[in-house]
């Protein structure tokens, strides 16, 4: 008997070549159509960017997943955990290879956890998902599956997490632009939904708000001040000068919790500069580079002074969050399909996807392959929207694709009984892993 979720598919998938038909009647037009989703442009620095190596156009990926026809593979990965492989015809011609991770929320042995990117320096950097499980893994963790995060800033700043970050209870990087994201709280319960954050710097009767928190210094398009760490980069640079306070002896360790209050004393007053370095174990407070000399916040201040961080991230009004990513834009909102925010022409084409979701009972990680016409020729964000639906998502958001869409999962060895190896299970449109800021793992709890 074939599961709900593959009759649905099933469901989705008819659906989906109706509204094509009904729309497409003109054979030149579904012929313009299919050239369109091969041949399509890319915005140098984007995540969701052209592939550097193409994949050969091949009906099996690299890691010999094939996939033709209309076919689902189901395997059990742990009680509560299942991977499914699902080949479909995709309504514009050409196949879609789709791999679902589904969790059980009820099992309390398997934890949804993300985690960052880091160097050797403990700074933000593209690694690639295999690392990132391999580090987990040496730390004790038992990782059972990994999927790509966010998308990240462009070069110089790859590895930056372009929306929220919070790993542990610990915020790596906030502000900007309101960006959804799905997090984590500590009780277990997920949400999707464009986060609240607060962040606020205190010196005496001065109170001021802080845009960003470990962001490039012109990422938000604001007059307040910007907040770092050593975990952003070595330095703060910008084209114009900018001025930059430092405070140390802080009385809590960084990253700071995702609710706070962090005392600590200014121990430099810097004068404008192109560069501004971050010392180890200290907060750097930067003024904007459009910043005059009257307006400056810092013209009045001494060192020594005592300066008060506050920090709230709350979702849903509620604080206490875990874990969160970012990501653009919400798919699925009370399970429908509402695609929400505005869009650049670019992220709505078809492309290898990945997305996230949760309903009453599950946790549901997607990624669609795509660029490989012979493979999987990606989707629209309707397409995925609309798959999420069929799924059983109440809540869904997509995140970064393109070739940073992959998931890698510990899959039973069939050749040796009671091992497994993590295995990146679909085919990433590079052809070899593209590093990413951040991911979610899911690990089990002993």
């Amino acid at each position: 008997m074939q599961s709900a979720s593959a009759n649905s598919l099933k469901q989705f998938i008819s659906a989906a070549g109706r509204q094509i038909i009904a729309h497409c009647r003109d054979v030149k037009f579904i012929a313009a159509l299919a050239a369109l989703v091969l041949a399509f442009p890319n915005p140098a620095g984007h995540a969701q960017d052209q592939p550097k190596n193409l994949a050969l156009e091949s009906s099996t990926s690299r890691n010999g997943t094939s996939c033709t026809g209309n076919t689902k593979e189901e395997t059990q990965i742990a009680d509560g955990l299942v991977w499914q492989h699902f080949c479909r015809e995709a309504p514009v011609g050409g196949p879609w290879s789709i791999h679902v991770l589904q969790l059980a929320r009820h099992r309390r042995d398997l934890l949804v956890h993300s985690t960052m990117g880091t160097d050797a320096n403990g700074q933000f950097a593209r690694v690639p998902l295999t690392e990132l499980a391999s580090r987990a893994i040496l730390t004790g963790s038992d990782v059972l599956a990994i999927v790509n995060g966010d998308f990240d800033m462009e070069q110089p700043y790859f590895g930056v997490p372009v929306g929220l970050a919070i790993t542990n209870g610990k915020i790596q990087s906030a502000g900007g632009d309101a960006r959804p994201a799905m997090s984590v709280f500590v009780s277990g319960r997920p949400s999707i939904g464009v986060p609240d954050i607060r962040m606020q710097a205190q010196a005496g009767r001065n109170h001021w708000p802080i845009a960003t928190f470990n962001k490039p210094l012109g990422y938000a398009k604001s007059h307040d001040l910007r907040m770092y760490s050593r975990a952003f980069r070595t330095s703060v640079k910008s084209a114009q000068p900018f001025r930059a306070i430092v405070i140390t002896k802080l009385d809590r360790p960084l990253p700071p919790d995702a609710q706070t209050r962090i005392i600590g004393t200014i121990s430099e007053i810097r004068e404008p500069a192109t560069e501004q370095i971050i010392p180890e174990n200290s907060i750097l407070l930067a003024e904007p580079s459009t910043t005059t000399d009257s307006q400056s916040k810092f013209r009045k201040l001494t060192v020594g002074t005592r300066v008060t961080v506050r920090l709230l991230v709350r979702m849903q009004h509620q604080p206490d969050i875990r874990e969160a990513i970012a990501g653009l834009p919400i798919l699925v909102s009370a399970g429908h399909t509402a695609i929400q925010g505005e869009l650049t022409d670019y992220i709505k084409q078809r492309h290898p996807r990945t997305a996230v979701c949760y309903n009453d009972q599950n946790y549901v990680f997607v990624v669609v392959d795509g660029r490989q016409p012979k493979l999987s020729v990606g989707m629209t964000l309707e397409e995925l929207a609309d798959l999420m639906v069929s799924l059983g998502c109440t809540e869904a958001m997509n995140t970064d694709g393109g070739g940073s869409t992959e998931m890698a999962v510990t899959v039973p060895q069939k050749n040796s009984p009671g091992a497994a190896k993590l295995e990146i299970v679909n085919s990433p449109s590079d052809g070899p892993e593209r590093g990413r800021p951040n991911a979610w793992m899911i690990v089990r709890r002993h």
